[in-house]
């Protein structure tokens, strides 16, 4: 299942809990702004799948306000405005969008530098509520030798030539994934090593300037009280999951140095970063285990012949053949669950709460398992016979032709998630005819879409439809992913 690259409430309270930040309480009211919305379409996807928030998205001008409240309306999302504002206008910004407490600014499009840190950090720490998280997308290097380049300039010149040597030592021990991708700049490094000349290595990056957005942006961001939480890509945030056992080391007895995230970014081969910060709650006595993640519920999300048996990680293998990982993704790959929810069930009978907390995180930095908003109740399983599409947003695939991929709004997951061509086709057939009469919803569907060759030999196994094809895609999409959709919520039974 694939989601948007913004980040959803859920996702970024669980980040938060691992970092002992409290998440909201389930179901309060909250205020999120998109300040570089450039994606309304998926704003207004969030803002459908969070009801109980109040989103806004940030656009350039008047035309883009427009297109975008077009997209709301056509969608009845009605918790959702956009407003046009000039992002260094920060007295006006804040005095309209008042305080926040989640905010999104993606910077990406923009090269490495101060002065967008500064501006966003600015806003940031005018807007942000106490416990509130912020959430900033950057490019943290011009190209992606940049991290290396930045390193070798600020190390090299205070060093003696016997640290010197020893930093090339450190820089390919590293380096596995960059240098993978480089061989040419391996090979340099191999021969300044043998040859005992860094100063030979260092001068290739003598030229032009060096800089590192992720070092400016903690020199930006810490002084106006928030705290950094970490990557929004979950992985990146365990060292023992991402980084061979010799870079761990490297990095772990960095971890007080001024320049650890550079160190990082290197280590990960990391040009594009999307961090995360929070403004603490002054005062805020420490939160328990289950304040931090008794909240959530978690899905499995991947299909079952895609979970793999051994995970294979770059310092170390984890196995999914226990009987804790196996329960929990039997039970998971049908319906989202909170923890009381598998210790309550069978499957959870005789594990402690830490062993389940932490069996999860594992697999949600892993990308298997992901958690979720929840507070929904599933219809009847047993029904399938007539499903419709839940929420105005949803139902707007009854009147639109499907050319590509489709974003759906979730409750349950508490963001939107993607579907195929095929998929969506799909949903739209069993939506406006039922189950029994899918076929004859679909083949008309698929008929319109063999008038274009190129759309159609993307979507359909030939350009020339059949009642057969289509039966096919309906029985495919039905035992594959109709659970789910009923258990994320984009489906109910009429």
């Amino acid at each position: 299942m694939t989601t948007s690259y913004l980040p959803s409430p859920t996702a970024l309270n669980y980040l938060g809990a691992l970092r002992g930040l409290k998440p909201r309480a389930a179901g309060a009211a909250f205020r999120y702004a998109d300040l570089t919305c450039d994606a309304p379409e998926q704003l207004a996807c969030l803002a459908a799948s969070n009801p109980e928030g109040q989103f806004f998205g940030i656009v350039t001008d008047d035309v883009a306000r427009a297109r975008a409240e077009k997209i709301a309306k056509e969608r009845g999302v009605t918790n959702l405005a956009f407003k046009t504002f000039d992002l260094a206008d920060l007295p006006q910004l804040a005095a309209t969008l008042g305080r926040l407490d989640y905010i999104h600014a993606d910077s990406t499009a923009e090269t490495a530098g101060k002065d967008s840190m500064r501006k966003f950090s600015a806003i940031a720490g005018d807007c942000l509520a106490p416990g509130g998280i912020f959430n900033l997308r950057y490019q943290a290097y011009s190209d992606a030798h940049g991290a290396l380049k930045f390193l070798v300039r600020e190390f090299a010149p205070e060093m003696t030539a016997e640290q010197s040597l020893g930093f090339l030592h450190e820089l390919k021990q590293l380096g596995g994934a960059y240098l993978a991708q480089y061989p040419e700049i391996a090979a340099e490094l191999d021969r300044a090593i043998a040859a005992k000349m860094p100063d030979e290595f260092f001068s290739r990056f003598d030229d032009g300037a060096a800089a590192s957005a992720s070092f400016d942006t903690l020199l930006a961001l810490r002084p106006q009280g928030l705290a950094y939480v970490g990557d929004a890509d979950i992985s990146k945030n365990y060292i023992e999951l991402s980084l061979q056992p010799a870079a761990q080391a490297i990095i772990e007895r960095c971890s007080r140095h001024a320049l650890y995230e550079p160190l990082k970014d290197y280590a990960l081969a990391r040009q594009l970063r999307s961090d995360v910060w929070c403004r603490p709650v002054a005062g805020a006595p420490p939160a328990t285990m289950a304040e931090l993640f008794g909240g959530f519920v978690y899905g499995v999300t991947l299909p079952s012949d895609k979970i793999p048996s051994v995970l294979q990680l770059p310092g170390t293998a984890i196995s999914l053949a226990t009987p804790l990982y196996q329960n929990l993704i039997k039970l998971l790959s049908i319906v989202p669950a909170g923890i009381g929810d598998f210790l309550a069930h069978p499957l959870g009978q005789g594990y402690q709460p830490t062993e389940v907390i932490g069996a999860l995180q594992i697999m949600i930095a892993c990308g298997l398992a992901q958690p979720m908003r929840g507070g929904m109740i599933i219809g009847n399983l047993s029904s399938i016979a007539k499903p419709k599409l839940v929420g105005d947003f949803n139902r707007f695939l009854e009147k639109t032709s499907v050319t590509g991929e489709t974003w759906l709004a979730s409750p349950v997951v508490g963001c939107g998630i993607a579907v195929t061509p095929r998929d969506a086709l799909v949903l739209q057939a069993l939506d406006r005819a039922g189950l029994a009469d899918s076929v004859s919803a679909l083949f008309p569907e698929l008929e319109k879409l063999a008038k274009n060759p190129a759309i159609a030999s993307r979507i359909m196994d030939t350009t020339q439809p059949t009642p057969e094809m289509a039966h096919h895609m309906i029985e495919d999409a039905v035992s594959r992913s109709i659970l789910h959709w009923y258990a994320y919520g984009v489906l109910a039974a009429a």
